[in-house]
């Protein structure tokens, strides 16, 4: 996994609260493959694999948060009219340390220890310690805008972010915002793409 961080950059008292901002890094990699001019704006409407039907509240709230940052970047939804399709996917991976080939203790597993005695150098059976479970964490986002005219892909794009705490829902803004760095004409090669949040207003 790459790394992830998100930072409290400052914090400052308003009206009679807390406000900071968070910085996010993404991993992103796109590509694009135009064969007309890219209109601005450029109208879509959703599509969604069958897998994504399964679960359409969420699939609804992972659409409702993206609109936004879609906006910004010049896709605007227009169901009724669109020329393009979007289909937006997101999922989370989990890692522990438990998981890898030697468990937490690494190759040398849990029995063996070392030492200096009188003739030198020794390893010997030790009563193993059992380290604590670390688990990491990354959550993938990936859209895919289709031509519908022609049904060819023409722009793909992939973000990812990597954390030691979960990763929740309220941060695919940002990833969206990252993912769609330089549409329609994105830089080549893997990018680490920062994107500052702003918390969410507090309630009146």
């Amino acid at each position: 996994m790459t790394g992830w961080r998100a930072l409290t950059l400052a914090a400052a008292v308003l009206l009679g609260g807390c406000a900071s901002i968070t910085r996010v890094d993404n991993d992103v990699q796109s590509f694009a493959s135009w064969t007309s001019p890219v209109p601005r704006p450029l109208s879509f409407r959703f599509e969604r694999l069958p897998s994504q039907q399964i679960d359409i509240a969420s699939q609804d709230a992972v659409e409702q948060l993206a609109l936004p940052s879609l906006a910004q970047a010049g896709l605007v939804l227009d169901t009724a009219n669109a020329r393009y399709s979007l289909q937006i996917s997101t999922q989370m991976l989990t890692e522990s340390t438990w998981d890898r080939p030697y468990g937490p203790w690494g190759r040398r597993g849990p029995w063996m220890g070392g030492g200096r005695g009188m003739h030198g150098p020794f390893m010997a059976p030790m009563m193993p310690m059992v380290p604590m479970e670390v688990r990491s964490y990354q959550r993938l986002l990936s859209l895919v805008l289709r031509d519908l005219a022609t049904g060819q892909v023409v722009y793909e794009t992939q973000a990812s972010q990597d954390s030691n705490w979960p990763i929740g829902s309220d941060l695919i803004p940002a990833m969206v915002t990252a993912a769609l760095h330089g549409f329609p004409n994105p830089p080549a090669g893997l990018q680490r793409i920062t994107v500052d949040t702003a918390p969410a207003p507090a309630p009146k």
